[in-house]
């Protein structure tokens, strides 16, 4: 077996696995009301690949960062009305369907419900 081969093998053995959940499991339509636009509200978030994007909300995600478990985290750009925010959003992810996401310079949690 060529030496790349069994370094390979053994770089895969001894690296921590990423702590980053597949982030296509996030992506679609969610409400900030526990009913997950059940009640015929139209969805006030969207995940898309690199984005949320909710009322007066945009952020560009960047690059994963450190997170602890059940978390994700990601650079970000946030523009929120007419503010700028650059920093760390935080997805606090107990179940895909109720997720929390925290806000770059922002210390409450925001909590959504995925639409069905």
């Amino acid at each position: 077996m060529p030496l790349r081969t069994i370094v390979a093998a053994l770089l895969l053995l001894v690296l921590p696995a990423s702590a980053h959940a597949d982030i296509e499991a996030l992506l679609g339509k969610y409400a900030s009301t526990g009913d997950g636009c059940e009640s015929g509200a139209t969805p006030q978030f969207e995940i898309r690949r690199g984005i949320v994007e909710g009322p007066d909300l945009l952020c560009i995600l960047g690059a994963p960062k450190e997170a602890s478990a059940g978390h994700e985290a990601y650079e970000a750009k946030c523009t929120q009305g007419n503010k700028v925010h650059l920093g760390v959003l935080t997805l606090d992810i107990p179940d895909p369907d109720h997720i929390k996401i925290g806000l770059p310079e922002n210390q409450e949690w925001i909590a959504l419900y995925r639409c069905k």
